[in-house]
């Protein structure tokens, strides 16, 4: 087996039926044998018994279905340990595959190996109005937070200072080397996988992708970003229901990162600059709601920015 790709679900049917149903539709089974396995975190949505249907139907799809639900990490690694392909692609499930040549992807791997050690390679990722999203960033630091927080990053998006954490200053039609990947479309050595140790566990969810590519760099390897294959992104949509939770969860997940490659001096400021913002994007919401009262979309902003307060406080940090 050649490649194994690793969904997580949680409550997701709807986005991972579309990205199945692509999936069967665009990759080779010609060029190289390919096998799904889906981790379920304990769906309540009629997930499991769609999967357990294809399950039937199909040698190279196979199921995992948890009791709980154990985080994206967590179950990735599950996930893993039960792949037989020399490839992992780690794919969520809020992606569709928009063409073939995923053997092009592998292709790149493997000549690029041949010269350097390759931990991580990430596809062009395309938001479903096709514009490109920034699927690989530079490693978080308190510096980067900052400008996030205080919006330079969008004010002087172009700058190469300012707009560094999203690359933003470049458009994203090359081939490059770079810090880390969004863990939308990760492919790895299974291999490697193994000796990194795979995800960090401790992750519940989000920033366990910057962490195991900052784990792959500090071990000597290289993470590129192949702009020659493309797959669509409907980037939050599994978590749009509750943004404030996301946010919340981003927030607890980045000062856990700090605090882990760096040091807790790091943690706490990074998590103060993370405060920050939400206060900045709360005052700025809320000052165009004095000019623009009836405005719904500011509205629903001030009150996701107030729970992602609420939310962020009320569990144990």
């Amino acid at each position: 087996m050649e490649l194994s790709i690793i969904i997580v679900n949680f409550n997701s049917l709807t986005f991972i039926k579309k990205c199945i149903e692509s999936m069967f539709s665009m990759l080779e089974t010609k060029d190289f044998k390919w096998e799904v396995v889906v981790v379920d975190n304990n769906s309540t949505d009629g997930s499991i018994d769609y999967f357990k249907n294809l399950q039937s139907q199909f040698d190279n799809f196979n199921v995992i279905a948890s009791s709980h639900n154990s985080g994206f990490a967590k179950a990735s690694n599950i996930g893993a340990g039960s792949a037989s392909g020399e490839f992992l692609l780690f794919l969520n499930p809020d992606t569709e595959f928009i063409e073939t040549g995923m053997q092009k992807v592998l292709d790149f791997f493997n000549s690029k190996n041949k010269i350097e050690k390759i931990g991580i390679v990430g596809a062009k990722l395309l938001n479903p109005d096709n514009s490109i999203q920034h699927s690989c960033r530079s490693f978080p630091t308190l510096a980067r937070q900052f400008f996030e927080s205080y919006f330079l990053y969008r004010i002087f998006s172009r700058s190469k200072i300012f707009g560094s954490y999203f690359l933003s200053g470049w458009n994203h039609e090359s081939i490059r080397k770079v810090d880390w990947l969004s863990g939308a479309f990760m492919l790895i050595k299974k291999e490697v996988f193994e000796i990194i140790g795979g995800f960090d566990e401790d992750y519940f969810m989000y920033s366990e992708d910057a962490d195991i590519c900052l784990r792959l760099s500090r071990a000597g390897f290289k993470n590129y970003y192949f702009s020659q294959y493309s797959i669509r992104h409907d980037d939050g949509a599994v978590a749009s229901g509750n943004k404030a939770l996301r946010n919340s969860q981003i927030w607890r997940s980045r000062r856990l990162y700090f605090l882990k490659n760096y040091s807790l001096r790091h943690a706490l400021l990074e998590s103060y600059l993370f405060f920050l913002g939400v206060i900045n994007r709360l005052l700025v919401f809320s000052l165009i709601l004095v000019f623009k009262p009836k405005n719904r979309i500011y509205k629903e902003r001030v009150s996701s920015e107030a729970r992602t307060f609420k939310l962020y406080f009320s569990r144990k940090v």
